[in-house]
């Protein structure tokens, strides 16, 4: 990697951590990559997810690393002015449901994070620099210096960002992919006519034939690709690329009538049958000795490419009954199927993690107990008692409406509902389809929070009076004497993170008062050295 500084002439564009899922695991495996590589990725993984529970650095790798938003952006402050994982209530509930969710992913389809890697936005060379087999790929961040703990500056946690050109075989690929061919290893070349370009792939415009399209036939309308560098998931053998031209599209001879439409979404939805061929692959895969080079699976890889074409073209993938499956693996999880135990790469790391698999019942309750222990003494700033009685009020008006949301989607901790990593919700809701509308809800309470502080007089930012308020605030949240003070008689745990909403203003108190008390100390330090000095 060739780091250089940032500034403000790079062109940014949004990029995603990177994961494994299945369909790309079993796709390298077949490639040649062993079943071991795998495993340890699994293992760090895991072992990553359990040290953030107690070691602060950690912590705030994986949150740079895996959760970029406003949640992580609170708890990395946190970590940043001194916070311990496994003492600040609220730190610890949100690291905590950060853990099982990922567990739970892991679990359910096999996603490992991949640190030596993006998601990134495909762009094309507009310099005519690379050349066919070449990609130009710089990405940003603190967070892709190497070693475990290089992102940290010897003082505490470190802020400088660098981008990074990687100049290294590199393993291209695009979601949804099926057929081992749809996996491109290509070079990244540092172009210095593109150092503009961060945080995405530039792929070339030589060739006979454009990469994105041998990438499961996607182009540059804003598709994401897989670009991955860690040099043991490098498949040691390629296949060509599948052909990807589209079925020919149904003329018609006359213009389109309205009930030439209805009919044709009705067939869209009769036909729309991508997912059960992605699901017969997945299985046709573990099963045969080719995995997925087998017959079976490239047919099925080709009648996906039709049913991904359908909408545009009006040809429908059918798919023969002899590719049909009647038994599904272990890993897939089907309880009202015929199952069998997988012996593939991917039915042993649901073994290796399944004993794992979280519980939202590990996420301990706020007591009155932990109250006591983890109160912080450093966020009661001067004048707060003036404003308890209003930050009660709205720390009632707050945790009534957080239940209500809580109770309507049958969400069982306030962890949950805050990071969107539910881990089980009522029946009458779907996780993925109401993920959304549960966001909402919650960001739109929070600002209804925000706007409560700033009622009730002039309180100009960086003032006495707002520090008084917010402090209140968490005074009224985590000092035990107001613990059970809130939704009296409704049986709902005592939430904590209603003065979290003005999170700037506390973590502006907290290190306020540890700075001068390390100022304190370093005085202290100085008069004794100086007395010992001139005896």
């Amino acid at each position: 990697m060739i780091p250089k500084k940032q500034n403000s002439m790079f062109w940014h564009i949004a990029s995603i951590s990177l994961f494994l899922n299945r369909q790309l695991i079993s796709l390298v495996s077949t490639l040649g990559v062993r079943d071991r590589v795998f495993e340890n990725k699994r293992r760090e993984a895991v072992d990553q997810l359990d040290a953030i529970l107690t070691d602060p650095f950690r912590a705030y790798k994986a949150l740079e690393l895996m959760s970029p938003g406003e949640n992580s952006n609170i708890l990395k402050e946190m970590l940043r002015c001194g916070y311990k994982p496994d003492a600040e209530p609220f730190l610890s509930m949100m690291l905590q449901i950060f853990r099982s969710s990922k567990l739970l992913e892991l679990r359910t389809k096999s996603r490992i994070f991949i640190p030596q890697g993006r998601a990134l936005m495909g762009c094309l060379d507009e310099t005519g620099t690379l050349e066919y087999g070449q990609v130009f790929v710089q990405v940003s961040g603190s967070r892709f210096q190497n070693s475990s703990n290089d992102f940290l500056s010897s003082s505490g946690f470190g802020s400088e960002r660098f981008n990074y050109v990687i100049t290294e075989s590199i393993v291209v690929a695009k979601n949804p992919c099926l057929y081992p061919g749809d996996v491109r290893k290509l070079r990244a070349v540092d172009v210095p006519a593109l150092h503009h370009m961060v945080d995405c792939v530039v792929f070339p415009q030589k060739g006979k034939r454009p990469h994105t399209d041998e990438c499961s036939g996607s182009d540059l309308d804003g598709d994401i690709y897989f670009v991955c560098w860690d040099p043991e998931l490098i498949p040691p053998r390629q296949v060509p690329p599948m052909d990807y031209t589209p079925a020919e599209t149904v003329v018609l001879d006359h213009n389109v009538t309205i009930e030439e439409v209805e009919e044709y979404f009705t067939n869209y939805i009769v036909n729309d049958s991508l997912g059960i061929i992605s699901h017969a692959q997945t299985v046709h895969a573990d099963r045969e000795l080719e995995k997925a080079m087998s017959a079976p699976c490239v047919e099925l890889a080709k009648l996906a490419s039709v049913a991904v074409d359908f909408p545009k073209t009006g040809v429908p993938a059918e798919m023969p009954p002899r590719l049909r499956v009647k038994e599904y693996p272990d890993f897939m999880e089907k309880p009202d199927k015929p199952t069998y135990e997988s012996q593939n790469v991917i039915g042993k790391l649901l073994r290796e993690v399944k004993d794992r698999a979280p519980h939202t019942s590990s996420i301990r309750s706020f007591t009155r107990e932990v109250a006591r222990r983890s109160y912080d003494r450093d966020m009661e700033y001067d004048g707060f008692q003036d404003y308890l009685d209003d930050a009660a009020y709205y720390k009632s008006q707050y945790d009534y409406k957080l239940g209500n949301l809580m109770d309507y989607y049958g969400i069982k901790t306030e962890a949950e509902i805050l990071s969107g990593n539910i881990m089980k919700m009522s029946k009458s809701f779907n996780r993925r389809k109401d993920a959304e509308a549960i966001t909402m809800a919650v960001r739109s309470l929070r600002k209804e929070a925000r706007s409560w502080f700033k009622k009730g007089g002039d309180l100009r930012s960086g003032t006495d009076d707002e520090y008084a308020k917010a402090s209140a605030w968490y005074h009224v949240a985590y000092h035990p004497s107001y613990w059970g003070c809130y939704n009296e008689g409704m049986n709902r745990d005592h939430f904590i993170s209603f003065p979290w909403c003005i999170y700037d203003k506390l973590i502006r108190i907290k290190k306020n008062k540890t700075r001068n008390r390390r100022d304190l100390d370093l005085s202290s330090f100085e008069g004794q050295f100086y007395g010992l000095s001139f005896r």
